[in-house]
């Protein structure tokens, strides 16, 4: 996954638009559905999180997405 930057961008609409987008491609790779869009569950994951380590942590639980598919989405 490419989230790459400072510390303080990962609250910027730009780095959340990039990882919704990412949380997209790693499910479809996955094949997994969800009733839930991928841009509420990041709006989900955004409201808990206090870091952003944490608020890229939670996706993989969230979404079902294997932790491998998530770390490595060019597979």
């Amino acid at each position: 996954m490419d989230v790459t930057g400072p510390e303080t961008d990962w609250r910027s609409t730009n780095f959340r638009q990039k990882l919704v987008s990412q949380i997209d491609d790693a499910m479809r790779k996955a094949g997994v559905a969800h009733n839930k869009s991928s841009k509420d569950m990041e709006s989900h994951v955004f409201m808990k999180a206090k870091t952003r380590v944490k608020h890229l942590y939670l996706f993989p639980e969230l979404t079902g997405v294997s932790k491998e598919i998530w770390n490595n989405p060019q597979k």
